[in-house]
């Protein structure tokens, strides 16, 4: 068989076909690339997500046990001024009383 001569026209259309077909590849390539970080930045959004969630937890533990612990220090506070009081006024008692 004999090779046929190629036609300016024909080629050129081929060319242009050629042409076309790498750049549709390449969009998907490029498609595809942005999916792969769209899953990744999804991923990455679970995992952010998941740590937040037990921040927040640790949070609400830290609040009780300060709500917990100012009660129990305005206690321990009320009895420190009772007993100061009691020894000042005692004191002063002691030294109206025996000073004179």
């Amino acid at each position: 068989m004999a090779l046929k001569q190629s036609n300016p026209i024909v080629d050129q259309r081929l060319d242009r076909i050629e042409s076309k077909i790498d750049k549709l590849a390449e969009a998907i390539v490029s498609i595809a690339r942005a999916e792969e970080k769209l899953v990744s930045l999804e991923n990455d959004k679970k995992f952010l997500m998941e740590k937040m969630i037990k921040i927040e937890e640790k949070v609400v533990v830290v609040e009780r046990k300060t709500d917990e612990n100012t009660s129990a220090i305005s206690i321990i506070q009320r009895i420190t001024w009772i007993a100061i009081s009691t020894a000042v006024a005692t004191a002063a008692g002691a030294y109206i009383h025996f000073g004179k």
